[in-house]
């Protein structure tokens, strides 16, 4: 898989997040939740799935600091 980055149309994501950080990594668990209810997404649009980071200032990484919580 090579990652990339898109520009897109405004998109509707449906899923789960939890807050989070690098320490405290939870992305398995999050995905182990999700997967089991994806079959209840009905009109989807495609098969992809998306992991997303919301941070919550433009400055995460400017001073990164493990600790720093985010969404995910």
């Amino acid at each position: 898989m090579n990652p990339s980055i898109k520009s897109l149309t405004e998109t509707k994501l449906i899923g789960k997040k939890v807050r989070m950080n690098f320490l405290n990594n939870q992305v398995q668990q999050l995905w182990k939740s999700f997967m089991p209810r994806k079959k209840e997404i009905h009109n989807s649009i495609d098969e992809d799935l998306y992991s997303v980071d919301v941070y919550d200032s433009l400055s995460y990484f400017d001073s990164f600091n493990p600790a720093t919580e985010f969404d995910k």
